[in-house]
C-alpha cells in the first residue's frame, strides 16, 4: 500500500508523525489566543515548511508576525493572497493596509487605496472609510516629509511680507507651516498683527491657526485673539491659553493608547499620530468632558473604523473626532 502524503510538501530527511502539522497549527492558534505571539509564530513557521496553510490560518499567522515585528514577512504573505484573489480578500486588505501604515509606506498606502476606491467588490460605505484612510495617510506622509525637511534645513531669513494674510493664504500648506516654524527663531515683531490675523482666519488649515497662536505665545504677545473652529469660539490670550487643552493632554492620552494597544502594537503608531495631529488642530480647545482614557478609546475605535473593523455605534466623542478629521483636510486656498 502506498503511503498517503496528506498534501504535504516534499521534504527529504524529515520523518512525518501522524497529525504533526495539525498539532503545530492547533498549538499556534492556542498560543495566539493566549497572546503568546512568539510561540504562535514559531508553530506556524514550522507548519508552513510541510504544508500550505489555508487562508484562515494565514490570517492568524499574519497577525502573529505583526505582533512580533516581522512586518515585511507579513506584507509578502498579504501580497500573495491578494494576487490570488482570496475569498477573505477584505480581511487581507485590512491587514495589508495596517502593515503599510506600520511600515510608514504612505505612498504605497495611497496607491492601494486608489485601486480599492474603484473596486466594485467594496460597498459605498467601505469606500467612504477608504477615502478617510487615504486622507489620514496623506497627513501622516506630509508630517513625515515636513519633519525630514526641517531636520535637514537651516532657517533662512524670513520675508515678513509673506505673513500678510492675502499673501499667506496663497502659500502652499508646507510653506505656511515652515514660515511659522521659522518665526520661533527670528525676530518677527513687525509681523505680529499679521500673525494674529492668521490665527483668527478660517481660510487656513486649523493646525496652522494653532501654530500661529503658539508663535504669538512664544513671542510673549498678550493681545487677545478670537479663535473659532470645531464649534468652539473664544478670545484667547496667547501667553495663557486655557488649561488643560488638547496639546497639554497628548502625552497622557498616548500612555492610555499604549496601555490599550500593548498587545496589538501594529495600530499604536497610527493611533498616536492621529491624536497628535488632532490635538494641534484643536488647540487651544480640548475634547471637553472626556477623560484621557475615553479619548484614547475613542481614537482607537475611530482607527478601527477606518480599517473596516466596526467597533460600536458612533457617539458624541466619535462625532467630534470625525469633525476634526474632516475639517483638517487640506483647504484649497482661494
Amino acid at each position: 500500500m502506498k503511503d498517503k502524503n496528506y498534501g504535504l510538501k516534499n521534504n527529504e530527511n524529515v520523518i512525518f508523525f501522524p497529525g504533526m502539522v495539525n498539532k503545530l497549527i492547533n498549538d499556534g492558534i492556542a498560543f495566539a489566543e493566549e497572546n503568546n505571539y512568539v510561540k504562535a509564530a514559531g508553530c506556524f513557521d514550522e507548519a508552513k515548511k510541510y504544508e500550505e496553510l489555508d487562508d484562515t490560518i494565514l490570517s492568524v499567522y499574519i497577525l502573529t508576525l505583526l505582533e512580533t515585528k516581522r512586518q515585511q514577512e507579513a506584507k509578502e504573505i498579504c501580497e500573495n493572497l491578494m494576487k490570488k484573489k482570496s475569498p477573505m480578500l477584505e480581511q487581507f486588505v485590512e491587514l495589508y493596509l495596517t502593515i503599510l501604515l506600520d511600515l510608514k509606506d504612505y505612498n504605497e498606502v495611497d496607491t492601494v487605496l486608489n485601486k480599492l476606491l474603484v473596486d466594485k467588490r467594496f460597498s459605498k460605505e467601505r469606500k467612504k472609510n477608504f477615502f478617510q484612510l487615504k486622507e489620514l495617510s496623506g497627513k501622516l506622509a506630509m508630517e513625515q516629509e515636513n519633519k525630514l525637511h526641517m531636520d535637514n534645513s537651516i532657517s533662512p531669513n524670513i520675508d515678513l511680507e509673506k505673513f500678510r494674510i492675502d499673501v499667506f493664504t496663497k502659500l502652499h500648506l508646507e510653506e505656511q507651516e515652515q514660515l511659522l516654524q521659522n518665526a520661533f527663531f527670528q525676530d518677527v515683531t513687525k509681523a505680529i498683527p499679521d500673525i494674529i490675523k492668521i490665527a483668527e482666519s478660517k481660510k487656513v488649515y486649523p493646525a496652522v491657526q494653532s501654530l500661529a497662536l503658539i508663535v504669538l505665545g512664544a513671542i510673549g504677545e498678550t493681545t487677545e485673539v478670537m479663535i473659532e473652529k470645531f464649534g468652539f469660539k473664544e478670545k484667547i490670550n496667547p501667553v495663557t491659553p486655557p488649561a488643560p487643552n488638547a496639546v497639554d493632554r497628548i502625552e497622557k492620552i498616548n500612555l492610555c493608547v499604549h496601555k490599550f494597544l500593548e498587545k496589538t502594537p501594529s495600530k499604536f503608531e497610527m493611533t498616536v499620530a492621529l491624536v497628535h495631529s488632532h490635538a494641534y488642530a484643536l488647540f487651544p480647545f480640548d475634547w471637553v468632558g472626556y477623560s484621557d482614557e475615553e479619548v484614547a478609546e475613542g481614537y482607537i475605535n475611530f482607527v478601527d473604523t477606518l480599517l473596516g473593523m466596526e467597533n460600536g455605534l458612533p457617539n458624541d466623542l466619535y462625532e467630534l473626532i470625525k469633525l476634526v478629521d474632516d475639517s483638517t483636510a487640506i483647504i484649497d486656498n482661494d
